[in-house]
Formats: structure tokens, C-alpha cells, sequence
């Protein structure tokens, strides 16, 4: 008796990478055409619109198609996700400070001046954008779908690494693949053994929310990006991301 042909558990690297990019091209052609009908005022609600149909159309296809405990979408307890949420939050508090610190000043400005929304309804959709969409869509992407098939071709150092260079580097602008690549690392470590998903979810959230704060009120020690340390900031925070980033891997080991 032949039994019926029981469909992989988790898409193959090739299929992942395939999505990543479509997620990338889509956000571009999509919200272009859209702002082409609408006018440029509408910046951030084609992209709220063109990230709210991918998320619908990626989590119906995942929960058809694959396994979803597989790609690292599995419950866990509120004790492990708070401690992994703090981790996260400490490293990027002092990993944002020292890349502020290092980087010139006009890199900074150039890379503030692409968040100017035009009235209300763009910030509102500059903030959904930024604190939910974009981190469930990434966190699925890179530390569910592609960090789970790169694992099992290459093993977990292959897949921690590699994850957290194409997650930072999908992010462009030098400023932000600077501060993605330490937090890329932590979460990817943390996934690859067997962390949750939904975590790393929160995380990123909790870490974007930071973010649109110190866009929202410039200035901000430690959370805006408009913020210059000084050399006793820039340095003892370069020393303290080190150091924390370091400790969790200790705990999370590649």
C-alpha cells in the first residue's frame, strides 16, 4: 500500500528566499503605483496597506501549508519570554547609543530626514507600520521561515549568522543595518535553540515602539536617534552592548 505524499514540515532556503524577496519587491512596486495614483502625502498608507495584504496572505499560506511549530511559532512561558524581551531591550539601548556615537552626523541626519509624515493619518500609519507589521512580517520571515531552513542544510552557527547579516542588510540605509546586526544575532541565537518566535515577535515590537518614541519626541537619551552621546556615553555604551551581547550568547550558544 502507498501511502499519500505528506508535504515538507518547513519550505526549503530556496523557497524562503524567494518570499524575502518578494516581500522586498512588493513594498517597492506596490506602494510606488499606489503614491503614482494617490500623491507622495500617502507615503506611509500604501505601505500600510501593501504590509497588512502580505501579512494576511503569508500567515493563511503558513497555517494551510506548513508546520508552524516547526518554524518556531510555539507557546512559551511569560517567564522566559520577559527575560528574553529585557535582553533584547538592554542590548539594543546600548548598541543604538554607540552606533550613534561612531557614525558621522550627517549619515544620521540624512536618515532622519526620510521620517517627515505629512499630517495624522501618516503617522498613524508610520506607527502601525513600524511597531506591529514590520516586525511580525520580519520576525516570520528571518527567525521563523529562513532561520529554520538554513539550520537544518547548514547547522546552527550557519544559520544565526547568516540570518542576522541578510536581516540587517534588507534594512539599506547603513544607519539601520548597523543597529540591526547585534539584534539579529540575539534573537536568531535564541531561536535556533528552540525559542519561540512569538518572542522574538515581542521583542521587536517592545524595540520598534522605542524607536517611534524618539521619533515622536526628539532628543531622548538613549531612545532617540537624533541623540549624540559623548565619549563617556559612546564608549561605555560600545563596552556595555559588547558585553551583553556576549553574555547572551553564553546563555543562547551558537
Amino acid at each position: 500500500m502507498t501511502l499519500p505524499h505528506k508535504p515538507p514540515s518547513r519550505p526549503g532556503i530556496g523557497l524562503t528566499l524567494g518570499l524575502i524577496a518578494l516581500y522586498a519587491a512588493s513594498i517597492q512596486l506596490v506602494s510606488t503605483a499606489l503614491m503614482l495614483l494617490l500623491g507622495p502625502n500617502w507615503l506611509w498608507r500604501t505601505l500600510l496597506l501593501t504590509e497588512i495584504g502580505f501579512l494576511l496572505g503569508l500567515w493563511c499560506w503558513l497555517r494551510r501549508r506548513w508546520d508552524c511549530a516547526a518554524l518556531g511559532l510555539r507557546p512559551v512561558s511569560w517567564h522566559e519570554g520577559l527575560v528574553i524581551v529585557l535582553w533584547f531591550q538592554a542590548i539594543a539601548f546600548a548598541s543604538d547609543a554607540a552606533v550613534l556615537w561612531l557614525v558621522p552626523e550627517a549619515l544620521v541626519d540624512s536618515y532622519l530626514r526620510l521620517f517627515h509624515p505629512a499630517g495624522p493619518g501618516e503617522w498613524a500609519a508610520l506607527a502601525t507600520v513600524a511597531i506591529l507589521l514590520a516586525p511580525v512580517l520580519e520576525e516570520l520571515l528571518f527567525r521563523g521561515l529562513l532561520l529554520a531552513a538554513v539550520k537544518r542544510r547548514f547547522g546552527i552557527r550557519t544559520a544565526v549568522v547568516s540570518t542576522a547579516l541578510l536581516f540587517a542588510l534588507i534594512h539599506a540605509k547603513p544607519l539601520q543595518v548597523a543597529a540591526a546586526l547585534p539584534l539579529g544575532v540575539i534573537l536568531a541565537a535564541y531561536v535556533a535553540r528552540g525559542g519561540s518566535v512569538y518572542v522574538t515577535m515581542a521583542a521587536h515590537i517592545i524595540g520598534n515602539a522605542f524607536s517611534f518614541l524618539g521619533l515622536v519626541f526628539p532628543g531622548i537619551p538613549w531612545v532617540s536617534a537624533d541623540w549624540r552621546p559623548d565619549t563617556v556615553s559612546g564608549l561605555s555604551s560600545l563596552v556595555t552592548a559588547v558585553v551583553l551581547l556576549g553574555g547572551f550568547l553564553r546563555r543562547h550558544r551558537p
